[in-house]
């Protein structure tokens, strides 16, 4: 065989179809021959003509496949159209907000722009809700939370504004337990967040759970443990309120993590600014305007008086310009506490800068000889007062 091909080595297929007598490779005519019959003798598929019946279901299985195509090629287009970042795709997205977000919508409509804060496991769904929002609220990454606090404390002193921290629970809530206690001496308005483990697990001992509410209830305002994602919006309102109004200070708001997972439906966000029961409570105990017969009173106590003198404090550190225009009406000099500082310019003539233990000796003498001690935005703090029965004992 091997002559035969020209002295060619046969492949094993070859050889495979040469053993079993496939075609191409017979070894006699006789094979060939025998090859064909059984070709001639075996059974072929029959082609039966499709009766009538046969021929209309044919017709509108076609039809129907036909039908299904274009339903497919319909669908594929409005795939196509309303694919992953589309608007309709990010509608239907926006219709659930998690908590964390309803949150930081709450900070965006209270027009804060700038938050101090410091991540954690029961925190970390707010950072996230952040980094959604960063065009409008920048976040300062402090390496501890008592820094933190202390920062959103000076933010607030400088700007007016509320400052605003974020830690997570237990160490990282009781690490901002001395600056919001600061803060509510001081008279500062901050609104402080924190993280909190799962409402479940709340009372449990569960890692790293402290009672921030009951920790920092005496050295707050107020403060709120949300319990349902519902109440997000209305708390965060009530929470600026409280802080910026009346005596400023600080507010703190408890938020479970499983609260700031919970998902909450766009309708269902309440923004509206009805006061709840505490707000009405709370505005009645303000103080209101002052009548105008008590303040005829004063203008003639001052122009009765010698010696009157000017004892300012904290709260009139954005009242600057007015206090400014009340002392060149009146020519009284003034004298600051630490706090007041920055309240009236201590270049100025009429400048005793500050009184107290740690004051001018000058701003002392005037207050304990003075006849008329008008005092604005103080609390006659131990420091400045000493003994309170020596303290302007000549002074109406």
């Amino acid at each position: 065989e091997k002559e035969k091909r020209g002295g060619v080595k046969m492949r094993a297929g070859e050889l495979r179809r040469l053993a079993t007598g496939a075609p191409g490779l017979e070894r006699s005519p006789a094979q060939a021959v025998a090859r064909r019959q059984r070709q001639r003798s075996a059974p072929r598929p029959c082609k039966l003509r499709a009766s009538s019946s046969y021929s209309a279901s044919s017709s509108k299985n076609k039809k129907a496949g036909k039908a299904e195509a274009a339903v497919k090629q319909t669908q594929g287009k409005k795939a196509s159209n309303e694919a992953p970042g589309s608007p309709k795709d990010l509608e239907s997205k926006q219709k659930t907000r998690k908590g964390c977000d309803v949150l930081v919508d709450a900070l965006v409509r209270e027009n804060v722009d700038v938050v101090f804060a410091y991540p954690g496991g029961a925190s970390m769904e707010i950072h996230q809700a952040l980094t959604r929002q960063e065009e409008k609220i920048t976040n300062v990454l402090c390496r501890h939370e008592q820094g933190e606090v202390f920062a959103a404390e000076g933010y607030a002193k400088v700007t007016g504004k509320v400052g605003v921290c974020i830690a997570t629970s237990g160490p990282g809530a009781t690490n901002l337990v001395t600056g919001i206690a600061d803060a509510m001496l001081d008279s500062v308005p901050m609104v402080c967040i924190t993280g909190q483990v799962p409402r479940r697990m709340i009372g449990t001992d569960a890692f790293q759970e402290t009672p921030t509410v009951e920790i920092t209830r005496p050295i707050t305002k107020h403060n709120y443990l949300v319990m349902d994602v519902k109440d997000i919006p209305r708390i965060v309102a009530e929470a600026f309120y409280l802080a910026k109004s009346g005596r400023p200070g600080p507010v703190l708001i408890d938020i479970p993590k499983d609260v700031q997972q919970q998902m909450l439906n766009m309708s269902e966000i309440d923004t509206a600014s009805n006061p709840s029961q505490l707000l009405q409570y709370y505005n009645k105990r303000l103080p209101g305007p002052p009548r105008k017969g008590l303040l005829l009173d004063v203008a003639r106590a001052i122009a009765n008086a010698k010696r009157p003198v000017l004892y300012v404090g904290g709260g009139c550190v954005d009242a600057s310009a007015e206090l400014a225009k009340f002392v060149e009406l009146t020519g009284i000099p003034v004298a600051q506490t630490l706090m007041g500082l920055g309240s009236f310019s201590e270049m100025h003539p009429l400048a005793l800068q500050m009184l107290g233990m740690h004051g001018t000796i000058f701003a002392n003498y005037a207050i304990d000889k003075c006849d008329l001690l008008l005092a604005f935005g103080v609390r006659f703090d131990d420091r400045v007062t000493g003994k309170v029965k020596e303290f302007a004992k000549n002074a109406s």
